[in-house]
């Protein structure tokens, strides 16, 4: 352990979980303090009491979906010493947001939020290669981790995440890639987890499989997953109630923000007047006509560039505002998918020391070329 990448390979989920929570017993305490009380100050709530209540009701929703799961994020609260509810404020913050309290008969209160991140896909000289800035409270910056699950019956899986997160984007050993990033939806309701759609999605055998557990799941609000194995890619754009298949072919490029490129979702989304999202649509564009990434590196420095800052890919539109807790560029990962290469860090891309690892399936095996290398 290096203190970043993080490996679990219990035998069972539950003891997965307790590993978990035991290790970052108070890092996981501190950041579902800090995500309950951005919760009520961003959500619609109101009161702690409806909080807990709307977030309470998700955990059946996760243990019909998947009880293995269900038992890692009840195992991480018994090894932080802390309710499910506040593992699941933790996990699930980006879409209770925007779950309206009537779904469990309380009243609503105003939201507001202009986080997000960048997602880009393309196929390059060693195969498609995956990844995304992770835009978020900067006070999320400190928990950001790369956690390995290594059951003895697999798959294994490389996920960026937080401490007590169950997994937010990664390469499963199945060869399947996921990357996301939020989008707002004004029809939220109870829905699955979405971490642990993240990690399902990812121990599917490929991208077709993990495509239609997706469009199979129900979910709280919107978000944009990118999912490819080498072979496949698809782009899909969710609000609660709809998803659409906005992106596909493996062989194409394909750049995803913060909006919907659907009409029909865009009936469902609220895009904050204080996004970024559609300026680092048309940087990442320009961007990637110019830098042509090829290569895991390639993808990299576009994620991490500073170009138009400080509203720039790597975002830092708010550090002048004096607001810790002020939405910005928190980490970020880049994936090789036909070698198993995963680039990950926390902060400032542009200024971070990243970790380079593998996926154990491709350990030892050389990256070769899957076309002409060359300018």
């Amino acid at each position: 352990m290096n203190g970043f990448e993080v490996v679990f390979d219990q035998a069972s989920a539950a003891a997965r979980g307790e590993a978990h929570g035991a290790l970052f017993r108070a890092e996981i305490r501190e950041l579902a303090r800090i995500r309950s009380e951005l919760a009520l100050v961003r959500g619609r709530f109101g009161t702690e009491d409806v909080l807990r209540k709307v977030a309470a009701a998700h955990l059946p929703v996760l243990e019909r979906f998947d009880a293995d799961l269900h038992a890692e994020l009840c195992g991480i609260a018994r090894g932080a010493g802390v309710d499910p509810v506040d593992v699941v404020i933790l996990n699930h913050y980006t879409d209770l947001r925007d779950v309206p309290p009537e779904a469990v008969g309380a009243a609503a209160a105003a939201p507001a939020d202009p986080g997000g991140c960048t997602a880009v896909y393309t196929d390059g000289w060693y195969g498609p290669v995956l990844g995304q800035t992770w835009d978020m409270h900067g006070t999320a910056a400190p928990f950001v981790r790369l956690l390995r699950f290594d059951p003895p019956g697999g798959p294994e899986m490389l996920c960026f995440s937080l401490t007590g997160c169950l997994g937010m984007a990664g390469l499963s050993g199945t060869g399947v890639g996921v990357t996301i990033n939020n989008l707002s939806s004004t029809d939220g309701q109870v829905g699955v987890v979405w971490p642990a759609l993240v990690r399902r999605m990812l121990a599917a055998p490929d991208a077709e499989a993990a495509r239609d557990l997706l469009l199979a799941t129900p979910l709280s609000s919107g978000h944009h997953y990118m999912i490819a194995d080498g072979r496949s890619f698809y782009g899909v754009e969710c609000s609660a109630r709809r998803k659409v298949v906005t992106q596909r072919g493996a062989k194409a490029s394909f750049l995803h923000t913060n909006h919907c490129f659907d009409p029909s979702l865009r009936r469902a989304e609220k895009v904050s007047p204080a996004s970024t999202t559609f300026r680092r649509m048309d940087l990442a564009s320009t961007l990637f006509v110019q830098l042509r990434p090829r290569t895991i590196e390639d993808l990299w420095a576009l994620l991490s560039s500073h170009e138009g800052y400080p509203r720039s890919i790597c975002s830092h539109v708010d550090d002048a505002g004096g607001d810790p807790s002020a939405s910005r560029t928190c980490g970020g990962i880049a994936m090789a998918l036909c070698g198993g290469r995963v680039r990950a860090a926390a902060g400032c891309l542009a200024g971070a020391v990243p970790i380079d690892t593998r996926v154990r399936r491709w350990q030892g095996c050389p990256e070769i070329p899957c076309r002409e290398v060359g300018p």
